[in-house]
């Protein structure tokens, strides 16, 4: 899909696909000319850098890049190195912002537009199931895409939802081996990939919401074996060649082979989306890897009403501006600040140097003076009575560098987390002022920066909301005796903190609640057989049973608000109303036998709930 190359007729490609095929590749070949051209071009709101050149500034300085190389010998005894100052801080923001793995809430919304709360505690409870560490690899994306945040102008989390299969060589009872398929579970389910600034092409720079974008491009660079396990069936598998990009010459409508130089033993793989087309089409190598029919290849993800969407969300330190894309790094925020440190950190490292190692100039003799003679306690004696030893440079005064030096890490502190919140303590006598001061400076900053991060988690969150009802609460076929096979619902478990202790929640979706409208009575009596099922009081455990058709035709909005990031539902609220009744115990004016019975009516209903 490359652009600008000098074709030869020695490397016209094997593969020459239709006319229909070449016409379309030229069309998304124009796309993808574009979406470079907003990466490689300089952007005022980047100070003039472009989306690369400020991403790859950011990621040395978080890593603390020197170049220590020095082609004048008189120079190289100079210090040069860096104290890290941004990168500290940027660690320390990170704590900060990933304390925890944020998801969102939902507001699900019936038929008549109705807040449906059960529903929504369902689906939260199902997010956080998806977000497990054993479930999906969204806890290690989430700490990655945070740095990321950081140091590029904006990083991509893509939702994913998988199905791979791969081979297994199975021994028979006769001694031969046969060779099977089988689900390859480290590959399948929920998955969220990290994609970089330069690996998702987009056509319009001062459109924010991506979802409003012409057409997204991703790209990345991948083994042969991984993309052959994929592809192998394909009838243009066979044209693809390692470390090569087969390219359209619009001017004579060949392809030819081109070598690519840095990618010399993988294959690039390049998936365009177009959501008003609804059309997504991978190419490898630059070759059509889709259907023969190119209006036959719908977007993958999909909501529930088979609207299609981007998977990917940007995510970002912070805007810039009213409607540019990108986003304003932690690093480029810092980047003035933590160049100023280190050169003034070098002059009165270097200055101090010389003052320790002062150099000296000497008078009336022909003596050497060098680290022979200079060393403690040494004594020399001079022929001549007029040698004299004088040091070459003035005495220093480095208190004006130090205190620059603490100008710069005030005006860093502002931009970014105080050394009070990176848990370095102050003086006592300042301490309970100094920590609320810092407190209060960096709450502000988080939430600025949290709000950011919020906007981008809502978008993920109607991602993840779409795979749950789309995949992963939807029935599977299930084979029984006899040949016969009916469709199954899947029951999920999730361990959760209440107060000081854990409760088990069990997530039934059951087939036999649908079609079924309970009246009060007859849902009070199933809620209190649940319970006793459950083993409540001696087991702690929550079981809610869910009607499926119901729940997929809710409408779910998702919200973030920063106070309220880390839910305060049910489990929340059962361990308050149980301390809230030993403060009433002895409360004359207070009926504990109602109490009592609020209280159980409220904790039962956490434990057992029909949808």
């Amino acid at each position: 899909m490359l652009t600008g190359e000098a074709f030869n007729k020695s490397d016209v490609s094997a593969y020459q696909p239709d006319k229909d095929v070449s016409d379309f590749t030229a069309q998304v070949k124009v796309y993808y000319s574009d979406g470079l051209d907003i990466l490689n071009k300089p952007w005022t709101e980047l100070n003039d850098r472009s989306v690369i050149e400020d991403m790859n500034r950011g990621q040395l300085m978080f890593n603390a890049y020197v170049d220590t190389n020095v082609d004048d010998p008189n120079e190289a005894w100079k210090w040069r190195g860096t104290r890290s100052k941004a990168r500290n801080k940027g660690i320390a923001m990170h704590a900060q912002l990933a304390g925890n793995y944020l998801l969102p809430l939902f507001m699900a919304q019936n038929e008549n537009d109705d807040i449906d709360r059960d529903a929504s505690e369902i689906m939260r409870c199902i997010i956080e199931w998806m977000a497990q560490s054993n479930v999906s690899d969204y806890q290690s994306s989430f700490l990655q895409m945070v740095f990321a945040m950081e140091t590029n102008p904006v990083t991509f989390l893509g939702a994913e939802y998988n199905e791979v299969y791969q081979k297994i060589k199975q021994a028979q009872d006769n001694g031969k081996i046969t060779v099977e398929e089988i689900l390859d579970e480290v590959n399948s389910g929920f998955r969220c990939p990290i994609w970089s600034a330069n690996q998702v092409l987009i056509t319009n720079a001062f459109e924010r919401n991506i979802q409003r974008q012409k057409c997204i491009i991703q790209r990345e660079y991948v083994e042969y074996a991984d993309l052959e396990q994929q592809y192998k069936d394909h009838k243009n598998w066979n044209c693809v060649k390692v470390g090569y990009n087969s390219i359209y010459n619009e001017d004579d409508g060949l392809f030819y082979d081109i070598k690519d130089d840095d990618h010399t033993t993988l294959c690039a793989r390049e998936t365009y989306k177009n959501r008003l087309d609804d059309t997504e089409v991978v190419f490898v190598g630059g070759i059509y890897m889709s259907d023969d029919d190119i209006e036959a290849n719908p977007i993958k993800h999909r909501d529930n009403r088979n609207a299609p969407k981007y998977n990917v969300v940007p995510f970002g330190f912070h805007r810039i501006g009213e409607h540019f894309f990108y986003y304003k790094s932690m690093m480029n925020e810092l980047g003035w600040d933590e160049m100023r440190y280190n050169a003034m950190d070098e002059l009165v490292f270097n200055r101090a140097l010389l003052d320790v190692d002062m150099p000296i100039a000497v008078y009336g003799t022909d003596k050497k003076i060098d680290s022979s003679v200079t060393f403690p306690n040494s004594v020399t004696v001079f022929e001549d009575k007029d040698a004299r030893i004088q040091p070459l440079l003035p005495q220093s005064n480095l208190v004006g560098g130090f205190r620059e030096l603490e100008n710069i890490n005030s005006s860093m502190d502002e931009a970014s987390i105080s050394a009070t919140m990176s848990g370095q303590l102050p003086e006592a006598s300042q301490k309970a002022y100094s920590v609320s001061q810092a407190q209060a400076s960096a709450k502000k900053l988080i939430g600025a920066v949290g709000k950011s991060l919020a906007e981008s988690v809502v978008m993920y969150g109607d991602l993840m909301k779409d795979i749950a009802l789309n995949k992963i609460t939807v029935p599977e076929l299930q084979e029984l005796t006899g040949g016969k096979t009916k469709l199954k619902y899947k029951k999920f478990f999730i361990s959760k903190k209440t107060g000081s202790s854990e409760m088990d929640k069990v997530i039934d979706f059951d087939e036999k609640l649908i079609g079924k409208d309970f009246t009060p009575e007859e849902k009070t009596k199933m809620e209190l057989m649940m319970l006793e099922e459950s083993g409540w009081p001696n087991t702690k455990k929550s079981i809610s049973k869910v009607n499926p058709e119901l729940f997929s035709k809710m409408k779910y909005l998702c919200k973030v608000d920063i106070e309220e990031m880390f839910t305060k539902n049910q489990e929340y609220w059962q361990p308050m109303l149980l301390a809230l009744r030993r403060e009433f115990l002895n409360d004359p004016n207070i009926d504990m036998e109602k109490l009592d019975r609020k209280v159980f009516t409220l904790t039962c209903s956490q434990r057992v709930k029909i949808l």
